[in-house]
């Protein structure tokens, strides 16, 4: 590991140890104060095998079941790389900024971005610059090399696809960032299922990379299961940061489950065929713009009238999209999210006598 990327580190993070967890299996288990009388669940979800788990015991520490299925469904040595397993992507990205937690680091993102990225910094206490993205949300690359070279940011968050705006950035400008940059940079790729892209593949040639993805947005929202990969060295150092049995014993047999199956991955394609669908439905409205998206939302402009009312229109006939017009950048900016064929249905038509 390069020395680099070690001067970023917390400064007590040599100090700090794992959380040791023995594995248990076929053993008399007595040392985790845990009722020793059986309760068992069984559950059916419909689309994917059914399941079971045990409740009086605690959940297998490490993930190790789903890392492996991770592991090797994104072809990833286990000898080199490893993963961790967050209570959704919003507590890995707390992970990462309280492992690089110093007073004199930055954490660098466009903007607009994922709005966590700021927030998280800012609660444990990182400094937070930004890089304004061009008027067409393409990365600002001069600008964004030289914010890197004059900050050296510990951290750098980029949303691939990003949210809100829906876009796919340059591979040739991330690379360039990873190249430029001493710290990590973290490729966010919750919306990557839709796009058909991912930096998965260059992580082995990139020291200072981890890609993070989640199930939240590919159908396993309500199980908050996120998850990143990176080489062991780093996965270690971020790894003592991580609290004890942080993800339950029925979300870990839901996910790994849903990774047999091709049930979630058919939806995705349903999805991206409603994706298109209603671009075309909305780009046939007048008055408003509607930019390219590879993610299942779809970021559109109101060009006559205020996005306020028309999203309060929408309410009224109890459509609930979201209203990105306070975020710096996008105002009078809508996002939806691509439903079933009659939400879509019911939204077009909605939106139709809202601007009319």
């Amino acid at each position: 590991m390069k020395n680099k990327i070690n001067n970023f580190f917390r400064d007590d993070i040599h100090l700090l140890t794992e959380y040791e967890i023995f594995d248990s299996t076929n053993m008399i288990k007595l040392d985790a104060m845990e009722n020793p009388f059986e309760l068992d669940i069984n559950f059916e979800i419909i689309g994917l095998p059914s399941g079971a788990t045990s409740l009086n015991r605690y959940p297998d520490g490490d993930c190790q079941s789903i890392r492996n299925k991770l592991l090797t469904k994104y072809q990833l040595d286990d000898k080199k790389y490893d993963a961790i397993i967050g209570n959704g992507s919003d507590e890995l990205i707390q992970l990462i900024c309280l492992t690089f937690l110093r007073a004199e680091n930055i954490v660098l993102c466009p903007a607009p971005s994922f709005s966590m990225y700021k927030k998280i910094s800012q609660v444990v206490g990182l400094r937070y610059e930004e890089v304004p993205l061009k008027n067409n949300f393409a990365l600002d690359i001069k600008l964004m090399l030289s914010k890197i070279k004059d900050l050296n940011p510990a951290i750098i968050f980029l949303a691939y696809p990003n949210n809100p705006t829906g876009n796919l950035w340059s591979k040739k400008d991330i690379e360039a960032i990873i190249k430029q940059s001493n710290g990590v940079v973290v490729v966010d790729e919750a919306y990557g299922a839709f796009s058909g892209e991912s930096f998965i593949s260059k992580i082995n040639e990139f020291e200072n990379l981890i890609i993070m993805k989640t199930f939240s947005k590919v159908g396993l929202a309500g199980i908050r299961l996120g998850y990143l990969f990176s080489n062991k060295y780093i996965i270690k150092q971020i790894n003592k940061l991580r609290l004890p049995f942080n993800i339950n014993s029925i979300s870990q047999k839901i996910s790994e489950i849903s990774i047999d199956s091709s049930y979630l991955e058919d939806q995705i394609e349903e999805i991206i065929l409603l994706r298109s669908s209603l671009a075309l439905e909305l780009r046939d409205i007048k008055k408003i713009e509607v930019y390219d998206s590879k993610t299942n939302f779809i970021l559109f402009k109101i060009l006559e009238g205020s996005a306020n009312e028309v999203f309060e229109s929408l309410l009224s006939d109890n459509i609930l999209i979201k209203n990105m017009s306070k975020m710096p950048g996008l105002k009078n900016f809508l996002r939806v999210t691509v439903g079933s064929k009659k939400e879509n249905n019911l939204f077009i038509q909605s939106l139709k006598n809202a601007i009319i």
